[in-house]
């Protein structure tokens, strides 16, 4: 297997089992998608995403009440966005991104979220659940739907992505991650630290 060497700005559980020199794979949680290229490229993959654009083009579209600003394209795990009436942030925000606010419940106060992960060639679906509007903030609690499944994604060929979704009356997805954290999610009571670190090198060696 060819040596892999992890360069990241954040640590996880398996990362003592990459090599120490070779061909670089990078994980970085500030380096990914901006958040409209994100929706962009889910979008040409076939997922439904939300209505999104400027503030300023959001006005022009009727019916739109509450939306979500986005003031950190970059930002993962809840932080770098605001949920606010769309007059609100016609005043505030007009140029920054924005998505319709799509709420999972009557309770604004309640977020959830189905995440799928891809590490290497093992996937999983998990859930998120918070006492925030933000699945992934506050008093959170993560579930793993299902058994870990065995298979690289038949349309994304990277070796570590995530992407969230809105289970609404629709499923939208809201956002990718190229570099998702996996420690805390119950993933390392079940996948051993070495194994993570082996099929993920093993996808890197694939797809480079």
């Amino acid at each position: 297997m060819l040596k892999i060497r992890l360069v990241s700005d954040f640590l996880d559980y398996y990362d003592h089992w990459f090599d120490w020199e070779g061909h670089i794979f990078e994980r970085l949680a500030h380096r990914g998608m901006s958040r409209r290229v994100a929706l962009e490229y889910m979008s040409y993959l076939g997922f439904d995403v939300p209505v999104f654009g400027t503030v300023k083009e959001l006005s022009q579209r009727p019916g739109l009440v509450n939306v979500v600003v986005y003031t950190d394209e970059m930002a993962h795990c809840g932080e770098g966005k605001l949920m606010m009436p769309l007059a609100r942030a016609i005043k505030q925000y007009p140029d920054n991104l924005a998505t319709e606010y799509i709420p999972v419940s009557h309770n604004v106060n309640r977020g959830v979220s189905w995440r799928y992960l891809q590490i290497g060639s093992k996937y999983v679906w998990l859930k998120y659940e918070s006492d925030d509007w933000r699945s992934n903030f506050g008093n959170v609690k993560i579930s793993i739907l299902g058994i870990i499944g065995d298979g690289y994604h038949p349309k994304i060929r990277l070796p570590l992505f995530a992407i969230d979704f809105i289970p609404a009356n629709h499923v939208y997805a809201i956002d990718f991650n190229t570099a998702p954290q996996i420690r805390g999610t119950g993933i390392e009571n079940i996948l051993p630290a070495r194994e993570a670190a082996e099929v993920i090198k093993r996808a890197v060696e694939e797809f480079r």
